[in-house]
């Protein structure tokens, strides 16, 4: 994320505790994604949805799309409690054995809790991830390498402050163990060197149907407009960045690929996000998008408002074929200006 994430992170994380409780009936918006068209039409602003309205994107119909990629409506509800204390910055990685294990930043570097529910979280001892020296490291995100290892790209910060006053890296790290001890790679995406100019932040990475990774991320390249570049790499290791936004204005993405073939993304707008004619009357919030490619996405509709205080950084974990789970961080603190943060998530049924 930008700024913001500055002020959540100046507060102690000072570690986690399990939490406990089934999600009540608290209803969020529903939502209806059309098969977005295969460009994404900044042109056209969709107004914020009220509590009470339901959301639809009806974009043009386009000849070339997959005739699998129906309409999906998705419904919101609200997980009661919290999911991890004193910790944010949230990713959810599904374990073979159907366990959830959720990295977060924390006191330290990047944390882990383990479920077996995906609601109620036990702290596993250790680190995961430290980062290197001098630099911090926060904003993990885990592919499957198969084999027991799986690989975790996450952001190391040098500085305070946003883009122009600190400089941020996508790094990666390794492990042989199912994603509990990690060897450091270096660095995979060099925002000094490669036109971000010294922002490639809060990645969220996802391994392709030909086996390619893409990491999405929040880029200071003047073509994202303050918000959502992309790298891809045929090894996981070299990434080539891609020419354009893939969302300008939006930060810290989340994305997954249905079974039906599409592509959902989870993005934030931020109370402070830059000025764009495009989403003039936007209220800060999550919002959801669709894509039949992965690189263009249909137009935005909201999932949970973001309030006085703040949401962001939301990772989406696909529970069942119909069931999708976005954890979030989210501020239960008094105030902006008096957080605490935490790790919440809301779950979204399609039908």
């Amino acid at each position: 994320m930008h700024k913001l994430f500055f002020v959540f992170a100046a507060f102690a994380l000072l570690g986690c505790s399990a939490q406990s409780g089934q999600p009540t009936a608290t209803p969020l918006p529903s939502v209806a994604l059309a098969s977005p068209t295969p460009t994404f039409m900044p042109s056209v602003a969709v107004p914020s949805p009220t509590p009470s309205a339901v959301a639809t994107a009806s974009p043009s119909p386009s000849p070339s799309k997959p005739s699998n990629l129906t309409e999906l409506k998705f419904t919101f509800t609200l997980d009661d409690g919290v999911r991890v204390n004193e910790g944010s910055v949230p990713f959810a990685f599904k374990l073979p054995d159907g366990r959830v294990r959720l990295y977060y930043c924390g006191l330290g570097g990047i944390l882990s809790s383990v479920s077996t529910d995906g609601l109620n979280f036990q702290a596993e001892a250790g680190v995961r991830v430290q980062g290197p020296s001098g630099w911090a490291a926060c904003d993990p995100s885990v592919i499957d390498l198969g084999g027991g290892k799986v690989r975790m790209y996450y952001k190391i910060a040098q500085g305070q402050g946003g883009p122009g006053q600190a400089v941020h890296k996508v790094a990666s790290a390794i492990s042989s163990d199912g994603g509990l001890t990690f060897q450091d790679e270096g660095v995979r995406i060099d925002s000094q060197a490669n036109g971000d100019n010294g922002w490639a932040s809060v990645p969220d990475a996802l391994k392709l149907s030909d086996g390619r990774v893409r990491i999405y991320y929040v880029s200071g390249d003047p073509q994202a407009r303050g918000g959502i570049g992309s790298a891809v790499s045929e090894d996981g290791l070299a990434f080539t960045k891609e020419d354009g936004a893939r969302l300008p204005s939006f930060v810290d993405p989340a994305i997954i690929q249905l079974s039906s073939g599409m592509y959902v993304l989870f993005a934030v707008l931020l109370p402070n996000h830059p000025d764009d004619p495009n989403f003039p009357d936007f209220n800060p919030g999550i919002y959801l998008f669709g894509s039949v490619d992965g690189m263009t996405f249909s137009k935005p509709l909201q999932v949970l408002a973001g309030g006085s205080k703040g949401v962001f950084d939301p990772s989406v974990l696909e529970v069942d074929n119909k069931t999708l789970r976005i954890y979030f961080g989210g501020n239960v603190g008094s105030s902006a200006t008096q957080p605490q943060v935490v790790v919440q998530s809301i779950t979204g049924k399609i039908s």
